[in-house]
């Protein structure tokens, strides 16, 4: 499945990305991979693994996907928000 170009602001830095990506629900666990951009930056590849704990889970399996997506981009953006400060 592909999760369309979407953006997600970083809280503590007000930073902005964009991002899409595509994900597989495979027996017991949802795949992912996903293209995370900011502007005037080089777009980076992030990727994880989910394990379904329930079938409900697979039936929420997008939303799932961008909730894993935004926590992976606001660890990234926390990591590089902190060495940029004095």
């Amino acid at each position: 499945m592909h999760i369309k170009s979407t953006t997600h602001e970083h809280g503590p830095s007000g930073h902005v990305y964009d991002y899409e990506g595509d994900f597989s629900v495979i027996d017991d666990q949802i795949t992912w991979q996903a293209e995370v951009s900011r502007a005037g930056d080089q777009a980076r590849s992030f990727s994880g693994t989910i394990k379904l704990t329930s079938p409900t889970i697979a039936a929420l399996a997008e939303q799932v996907v961008r909730d894993a997506i935004v926590k992976r981009v606001d660890a990234f953006a926390d990591r590089h928000s902190a060495s940029a400060q004095p």
